[in-house]
């Protein structure tokens, strides 16, 4: 039973994503998501031929039938709210809404939650924003574990967008939310709820299954079965692959070893080629081609006896997967976390740095690793190679003492309630960390600014930057705003780590106002470096004196170091800056 949940849950995923992908016009993107829900749907129903409880082997034998025809329903109804155009006005939602499929898709689950806060509050469209709540609900419940706040943001739209097409989802997902949690009466009320509401709704035969599901939940004697799969890290995380992306958009990879490079299809995990290098990829149409060998397939996997693989002159653990689309050849590298983490530690912080500090950064950056992976099941890659997710610079960026403070933490990781935490981390908090709520809206209880002294004067702390109006006003812009000639932009309200909550942007086109982290983004955060500043305008532009670097969530990298320096351990250093968390170690 706790698998065909879990299917269920994961082709909710991949509907979420079919739609975004939809919104973004990605019909090959999305396509390949309605593929991978018909392969999960035939798992079901496979599964479903092995049960021996007849009632429950009808129930969920009607959830997978109706499920394919919901996809088809969903897919058509969603394709029409997609189409809805932007009222003119301040704010181009249709640039807001890729904005946040491309954060998702990057595993940046706060950022996407900011982003469609940003849609809700400029959009001049009622049902894209009411929308784009329906999103941050399934991106709170499907990727931050975060029940409560989809519910609330479900309740939002019902209570504020009534008569919007989003209000029907909104109150059928309540209901799932309920019940992935465990709360079956509450579940039974929604689901009966939305069959009154809607009686001919589009979910109306779903919600009919999992309301006498949930009552049939609640008339159980004893505790209810674990609806929820176990956590990635109670399994044993030295054998969790890490899929990287690490080139992307090529049209030609070549590949060198010192020993034989064996070609396999992914599917039959038959070898299809073999030879001592170099092996050039390039497409041959939508498929691949070897050597000028065509291999009939879009995707194959790549070995070698060796310790490493040299992609385009840079060596690399682990295997690799190919794959060609309609446009060009990307690259997959499949390694085990504690191998990925050679190559990360070094890339986020200098390898010179005292052994504690870098333990805590391994801590960190492989629970980010897991959390991510733990939540990319429907995606071909799980983390990016560059600063959207983690640095990786596989083999050649290995160093002896970043190496020994991941060895010397194998395994361990960092929890809150029993699950792993989205380890954020940045350069300095200029004195004190921030509240993830306060940068992204999203309030996540473990990510909470701290009273930082650790993070006060550190090489380059201050920084100035100048931002004349004209840079400002086409910078804006190019990020769905509808700025005119810039008259002034004034702060308004500050944290209490003393950061800069809005920023006010009056022109002759009206008035906008974003968050400061959101206009830090936008005007260029290597220039910004934080939202830790004071404003001073002149005719011609405004000048930012601040503090700090990086949006201030969760470990400061400089004020990390000098607490080692200090004398703190890595263990220290980690629940000092992510509140209510213990730090769990998996293996032996």
């Amino acid at each position: 039973m706790k698998e065909l949940r879990t299917n269920l849950k994961a082709m909710l995923s991949l509907l979420f994503f079919g739609v975004l992908n939809y919104l973004d016009s990605q019909a090959e993107a999305a396509c390949k998501s309605c593929i991978e829900i018909q392969k999960r749907l035939a798992e079901l129903r496979t599964d479903c031929k092995t049960l021996k409880n007849s009632e429950l082997k009808i129930r969920i034998g009607f959830c997978t039938g109706f499920a394919s025809f919901l996809l088809i329903l969903s897919i058509f109804f969603l394709v029409f709210l997609c189409n809805v155009k932007s009222a003119a006005g301040a704010y181009n939602d249709t640039q807001g809404f890729k904005t946040a499929i491309e954060l998702l898709n990057k595993g940046k689950y706060l950022e996407a939650v900011g982003t469609y806060r940003e849609i809700v509050v400029c959009s001049d469209n009622f049902n894209n924003r009411a929308r784009a709540l329906l999103f941050m609900g399934t991106t709170y419940s499907l990727y931050l574990d975060q029940y409560d706040a989809a519910l609330k943001e479900f309740e939002n739209i019902m209570k504020d967008y009534p008569d919007s097409p989003a209000a029907e989802d909104a109150l059928f997902n309540s209901g799932m939310v309920l019940y992935e949690t465990g709360k079956f009466k509450n579940a039974y009320a929604f689901f009966k709820k939305y069959l009154e509401k809607y009686s001919y709704g589009l979910r109306r035969q779903s919600a009919k299954v999992w309301a006498d599901s949930a009552k049939t939940q609640m008339s159980q004697v004893g505790k209810p079965e674990e609806i929820t799969a176990p956590p990635l890290y109670k399994k044993d995380i030295e054998d969790v692959i890490i899929r990287v992306l690490i080139k992307n958009g090529s049209e030609k990879i070549t590949i060198y070893s010192e020993q034989n490079i064996s070609l396999y299809n992914p599917l039959s995990k038959k070898m299809i080629y073999c030879d001592p290098g170099p092996v050039i990829f390039t497409k041959h149409g939508e498929q691949l081609a070897a050597n000028g060998r065509k291999l009939d397939l879009y995707m194959c996997t790549v070995k070698t006896d060796s310790k490493t693989i040299i992609i385009d002159n840079r060596r690399f653990r682990g295997s690799f997967t190919i794959s060609a689309d309609s446009k060009s050849l990307s690259v997959i590298n499949n390694i085990p976390v504690e191998q990925y983490l050679y190559g990360v530690v070094p890339k986020e912080m200098p390898y010179s740095w005292a052994k504690e500090v870098l333990k805590a950064q391994a801590v960190a950056a492989r629970t980010y690793a897991l959390y991510i992976k733990g939540k990319s099941a429907d995606k071909p890659y799980d983390v990016e190679s560059t600063t959207a997710s983690q640095v990786y610079g596989g083999f050649d960026s290995e160093k002896k003492e970043s190496n020994l403070a991941v060895d010397e933490t194998r395994g361990q990781v960092i929890t809150c309630d029993g699950k792993l935490i989205v380890a954020y981390f940045h350069s300095s908090s200029g004195g004190h960390t921030e509240d993830s709520k306060n940068v992204w809206t999203a309030d996540i209880p473990y990510l909470k600014g701290v009273p930082d002294r650790f993070s006060e004067n550190t090489p380059k702390n201050e920084w100035e930057y100048f931002l004349s109006y004209d840079s400002a006003k086409d910078r804006l812009n190019r990020y769905g705003l509808n700025i005119g000639k810039i008259k002034k932009v004034s702060p308004a309200g500050k944290s209490r780590s003393g950061r800069i909550l809005k920023v006010i942007v009056i022109s002759d086109k009206g008035t906008s106002g974003l968050t400061s982290n959101n206009f830090r983004i936008k005007v260029g955060a290597t220039n910004l470096k934080s939202a830790l500043f004071q404003i001073k305008p002149d005719t011609h532009g405004i000048l930012f004196k601040g503090k700090g670097y990086g949006h201030g969530v969760g470990m400061s990298q400089w004020g990390a170091y000098r607490m080692a320096q200090e004398g703190f351990g890595y263990q220290d250093i980690l629940k000092h800056y992510y509140r209510g968390i213990k730090i769990t170690a998996m293996v032996q």
